[in-house]
């Protein structure tokens, strides 16, 4: 929607392809109007319809760091084990610097 500088980051679906192309028909003689069921009511549709190609949506740059949608239990599971990796990880240089650093103390 830059021809309206009305510029923001969207997830790529089909409604934002039909939206793109519809600009590029138009070009800077774009108007509001011209892309008005594109862009107007998207986020119930989504939201409490589930229709994820219904047009454009705001997103974050972190939409492209999304690899998959896992289940509640996946999720905690994951973030567990790799909280358990990092404290292990991080603990054992933790010990072995200090214990080297003892040793040369003393």
């Amino acid at each position: 929607m830059r021809a309206l500088r009305n510029t923001e980051r969207v997830l790529k679906n089909k409604g934002v392809d039909r939206l793109l192309e519809i600009e590029r028909e138009k070009g800077t003689t774009l108007k509001i109007e011209d892309i008005h069921d594109e862009v107007a009511g998207v986020y119930p549709k989504i939201m409490l319809e589930g229709d994820m190609d219904a047009g454009a949506w705001s997103c974050g740059m972190v939409v492209g760091l999304i690899h998959d949608v896992p289940t509640v239990k996946e999720l905690i599971d994951r973030i567990m084990a790799d909280a358990e990796r990092i404290i292990r990880e991080r603990l054992t240089g933790f010990l072995d610097a200090k214990g080297k650093t003892s040793l040369k103390v003393a």
